[in-house]
């Protein structure tokens, strides 16, 4: 046994027995008998708690790993309706895509419809509030501004789309300074870019580089750094310019093989009238007045002052 106390107590009972066949007469010759103290047992005092901080707060608790859930607003499950007809500048334009967001706070949930061959669009059964709507259609037509309505529970409200084209490149121009004068250089700085529209409604413009640009049709202008010029990696070229004649002078940019674009120039200053003042190389004389007069005086080449 391990316990001290357990060893104690079968040292008792085996004495005893030793006892008890003494006073039987079995075991002659044993006078006295000595029994051991039991053990002492020592309990252990239980640990000291551990102190906690004055404050609580400069406790640093191991993060938990999770995401923050958010319950977005509702489209469907209501009795209102958003309908309308999308158009570009050929008209009404079939297959485009129309979206609308419903809008609480922050937060927003979308519905999406397809346009049918005339145009048309519909979208029912929604619910009512705050919404934005706009329509686009892949690689070229987009809306420059979304249509931001409130729609009432149960009602039904026509929205009109108009989208704009954009072209496979677009040029756009910028001189400085902005008031050209005749004869006096300026700097013309033409921009080419690829506008695009993603399947997402997104639009984009990125430059286009290495683009051969060539100003057309431009009689009252001269170029003094070449024609045509390269684009950089910003889709830009940097031509200097002077304008020959005052006034509205147009001016085209064309890039590559494509048609040219007539470019939006300020009107042409004429230039600035240069006066000079003649001075007179003699030097001041001294003259007599005519008679009757006592004064003498000096005068120039311009006048006296008599």
């Amino acid at each position: 046994m391990k316990d001290p106390l357990r060893r104690w107590y079968a040292r008792r009972a085996l004495i005893t027995v030793a006892v008890a066949l003494a006073a039987s007469g079995c075991a002659g010759g044993v006078h006295s008998l000595s029994f051991p103290n039991p053990p002492s047992t020592t309990i252990p005092a239980p640990a000291a708690p551990a102190t906690l901080p004055a404050g609580l707060s400069s406790i640093q608790e191991a993060a938990v790993p999770g995401v923050t859930t958010t319950t977005l607003p509702a489209v469907p499950g209501g009795s209102s309706t958003l309908n309308g007809t999308v158009t570009g500048p050929s008209g009404p334009v079939a297959g485009a895509v129309v979206q609308v967001d419903r809008f609480v706070g922050d937060a927003f949930s979308s519905a999406q419809a397809t346009t049918a061959a005339d145009g048309s669009w519909s979208i029912k059964n929604i619910q009512g509030g705050d919404y934005r709507v706009r329509a686009w259609q892949a690689p070229s037509l987009d809306m420059n501004t979304p249509a931001i309505i409130f729609l009432a529970a149960g009602q039904s409200q026509t929205v009109p789309l108009s989208l704009t084209s954009y072209q496979s490149q677009q040029v756009q121009v910028a001189i400085n300074p902005a008031a050209p004068t005749v004869g006096q250089p300026a700097d013309l700085v033409v921009q080419v870019t690829a506008p695009t529209v993603n399947a997402g409604g997104v639009f984009s413009a990125p430059p286009v580089t290495n683009a051969s640009v060539t100003l057309v049709n431009g009689p009252n202008w001269q170029v003094n750094n070449g024609n045509p010029l390269p684009t950089n990696g910003a889709g830009q070229a940097t031509f200097e310019v002077e304008c020959t004649v005052a006034g509205d002078d147009g001016l085209q940019a064309q890039v590559g093989a494509n048609p040219p674009v007539t470019l939006q120039m300020p009107a042409c200053g004429a230039a600035p009238v240069t006066t000079t003042t003649n001075v007179s190389p003699f030097l001041p004389t001294s003259t007599t007045c005519p008679p009757n007069s006592n004064d003498t005086t000096t005068t120039l080449d311009f006048g006296s002052f008599c």
